[in-house]
């Protein structure tokens, strides 16, 4: 089976360099945050994983981050996307420059994919080789240290998160069971780079012998 990447787009964006008080307020913005940036992508997961990169290299703070019901199939707005971002930043320049990071990372890093072009088999194994300040407080991992994100159909997933889970030294630190709001299922692992990287890898292999063979046990 051909992996075939598919590209992900930021839909929306959105920057205000002074909130009121009581936006302020309705938020709970750090004490010195004024200034906020908000995004929308078609692809949850990739929106994820690209706040907490800008983490690593932005003053920003994420403060909102939650996935649509159904995703973008189900979206009220054609910029609705699979996903809404909210973060702050003490200045708009600090938020200014998370949001270039946000977008750098949607356009050339993300690893959404899927098997010979069937878009209904995609799915998300990317290892990143050091967290950002938001998987550090959002998954609880140690900042800096490297993890792997999957995601794929929930009977495909829990079959070869398992898969993935033996084929390095590696452990779950987040988790989320099917149906999710996207009607998925993923988890977040942790462990060296190289556990990691393995894991991954062990993760799409067993995808592939899952969508080969749906009904096999």
């Amino acid at each position: 089976m051909e992996i075939v990447k598919m590209k992900t787009n930021m839909l929306s964006r959105k920057l205000i360099a002074h909130v009121s008080p009581d936006y302020a307020k309705a938020y709970n913005l750090p004490e010195g945050h004024q200034s906020v940036g908000m995004f929308t992508v078609d692809n949850d997961d990739v929106g994820y994983l690209a706040v907490d990169d800008a983490t690593k290299k932005a003053n920003i703070k994420v403060i909102h981050a939650e996935t649509f019901y159904g995703g973008e199939d189900c979206s009220w707005s054609k910029y609705g996307g699979s996903i809404y971002v909210l973060f702050s930043g003490p200045k708009v320049a600090d938020v200014r420059s998370g949001m270039d990071y946000v977008k750098n990372f949607i356009d050339r890093q993300s690893c959404l994919y899927n098997f010979d072009g069937d878009e209904s088999t995609a799915f998300y194994a990317q290892t990143v080789p050091r967290a950002g300040k938001y998987f550090s407080e959002w998954c609880g991992i140690e900042e800096g240290k490297a993890y792997c994100y999957l995601v794929a159909a929930p009977t495909e997933t829990n079959f070869a998160l398992d898969k993935a889970l033996k084929a390095g030294d590696t452990r779950i630190v987040r988790y989320w069971a099917p149906p999710s709001n996207a009607n998925s299922s993923g988890a977040v692992l942790t462990g060296t780079e190289s556990a990691c990287r393995a894991a991954a890898n062990a993760f799409v292999d067993a995808l592939k012998f899952s969508l080969k063979n749906p009904n096999a046990i």
